[in-house]
């Protein structure tokens, strides 16, 4: 007696179970090709969507608008920006899901090295931090006995303060991801798509060998397109425009130091502002890594496409987060927060970016 049973995987694979003479095989049909297991050699099976779950993307057209509004802390030069090429801009936040999914597979393929205090990048011979999971503050946790990520509620005083009675951190933004940990996470998104990775993985990491907006890979936002979607495309002073930040609209540290939250917010728990692209969290929750290099005043040239300074020690920060004590601080313009690409800090995350292909 012969019993076969059939399952289908995407359009190119089929398991079948057959049992000839006493012993059970399992077949597994491929394009171009036919596997074959004696089933009393296995000791499991498991099916595996290999892809990870890609933020969603909001549409923002090219354009032109004044940088700097003439006031913020090294946002007070102003120039005219001429951005040619349309882009993709994270409609939120990177989160702890996100990320934790697409750090499993990255792990799982050998792109990076984890242990219960760390995360360290893989390829290419590089080695640099990305993901401090040692320390409190971390809401993505390591395994290494099952060599499984998983998440958790921070321990620390302020997760638990704001949340006394829990949280469920899968769509908190993630945190203490240093700047070679965001545009890692970008790669390994182009990875599975199938893109040319963005990023350099020697020297100062650079992004498409300079040209951030000829990437064809996902990627990190410019300076200049991060402020340019921010304001858009009124020259508004904050996402949502004119009125001073309160606890209705971001969440920071509300009237020096009477927090709004004391600790993120899930993603999109704010109005989205600027409304007209439905971008979440532009404002507070956590602040931002960007592309560039930072220096503090740009200067008032006009420019197109700019990609800031060559070299340099710090990233640029974007904009203020939950612990920021000054409502000006959530200025589109504002730009006083910095740090070394190699720091990673709990109230530092990450938004994607991709260039619309010509």
């Amino acid at each position: 007696m012969k019993r076969c049973i059939l399952l289908v995987i995407g359009f190119v694979t089929i398991l079948g179970v057959t049992a000839s003479h006493g012993e059970w095989k399992l077949r597994v049909y491929r394009t171009g090709g036919l596997d074959e297991y004696a089933l009393a050699e296995l000791d499991s099976l498991t099916l595996v969507n290999d892809t990870t779950m890609v933020p969603d993307l909001v549409d923002i057209p090219p354009g032109v608008f004044i940088m700097g509004d003439g006031f913020s802390y090294c946002g007070a030069d102003q120039r005219e920006i001429t951005l040619t090429r349309g882009f993709l801009l994270g409609q939120h936040e990177v989160t702890n899901q996100e990320y934790m999914e697409a750090l499993q597979w990255a792990y799982d393929h050998g792109h990076v090295i984890a242990s219960t205090q760390g995360v360290a990048d893989n390829l290419d011979g590089c080695s640099a931090s990305l993901l401090a999971l040692g320390s409190e503050f971390c809401e993505i946790q390591f395994d290494d006995g099952s060599g499984t990520f998983y998440l958790r509620e921070s321990p620390s005083s302020h997760a638990q303060e704001a949340y006394p009675n829990g949280y469920d951190p899968a769509d908190h933004p993630v945190k203490k991801v240093t700047w070679f940990g965001s545009v890692r996470y970008c790669d390994w998104l182009s990875l599975q798509a199938g893109l040319p990775r963005a990023y350099a993985h020697s020297g100062d990491w650079a992004c498409n060998g300079g040209d951030p907006y000829g990437a064809a890979g996902y990627r990190l936002p410019t300076d200049a397109e991060w402020e340019y979607a921010a304001q858009y495309d009124d020259e508004r002073t904050f996402p949502w425009g004119e009125q001073i930040a309160d606890c209705t609209l971001a969440n920071f540290g509300y009237q020096y130091g009477n927090p709004c939250v004391g600790w993120t917010a899930p993603v999109g728990s704010y109005p989205d502002a600027p409304a007209a692209l439905g971008l979440s969290d532009m404002a507070g929750n956590l602040r931002e890594w960007c592309n560039d290099w930072h220096v503090c005043e740009l200067g008032s040239t006009p420019e197109t496409d700019p990609t800031g300074p060559e070299t340099g020690e710090s990233r640029v920060l974007r904009v203020g987060s939950w612990d920021s004590l000054d409502p000006h601080q959530l200025a589109c313009a504002f730009r006083g927060y910095w740090n070394s690409p190699t720091v990673s800090h709990y109230c530092i995350g990450f938004r994607i970016a991709r260039t619309h292909a010509p």
